[in-house]
């Protein structure tokens, strides 16, 4: 029987994916994060609105000019399209988990909840993300070759401090 790459690549055939979810199962928060957010944007840019600004919540003027939450029965198509948007990335964000990190999360109503917490968990309060741009930057600035290492075996430990500085929000200049 034939394969393709695509079929490889495919876990089903309803909406949720064209191509494999990244999965997190606790390890690698940095690596996983970016790989979530890229598939958020390319599967719909809105999905990742979604995460970064938080659900849709249709609203509507009482008889006071007061601006409240509309009831479901008075949504219009775009109150619908919006809500469906929102959680087409809830379902993403909740398939890509392991058991563990879901039951982390199972409590979050929003693709926007179900984020903020991983990446409290995950990579901690500021004061934590300080502490570990800290250890990191050391781990940079006295960065050298080990006796006997290859080549690659350099570089891919060089990736690896700066990627977990990049995924803590560090900056490199170039110029």
């Amino acid at each position: 029987m034939a394969s393709t790459s695509m079929n490889n690549q495919s876990i089903h055939n309803d909406d949720v994916s064209e191509f494999k979810v990244p999965f997190f199962s606790g390890d690698d928060f940095p690596y996983w994060k970016s790989r979530m957010e890229i598939y958020l944007k390319s599967r719909d840019f809105r999905n990742w609105l979604s995460v970064k600004n938080g659900p849709h919540t249709p609203m509507k003027l009482n008889d006071k000019n007061e601006l409240v939450s509309k009831p479901e029965d008075e949504w219009d198509e775009d109150d619908f399209r919006k809500f469906t948007i929102d959680n087409k990335a809830l379902n993403i964000l909740l398939v890509s988990l392991d058991k563990t990190e879901y039951n982390l999360v199972r409590r979050c109503t929003s693709t926007h909840d179900v984020w903020k917490l991983l990446i409290l968990t995950h990579e901690g309060t500021e004061q934590v993300k300080n502490a570990k741009l800290a250890l990191l930057n050391r781990d940079y600035e006295l960065f050298k070759m080990q006796p006997n290492e290859s080549i690659k075996n350099l570089y891919n430990r060089l990736l690896d401090i700066t990627n977990g500085l990049l995924g803590l929000g560090k900056i490199f200049w170039t110029g």
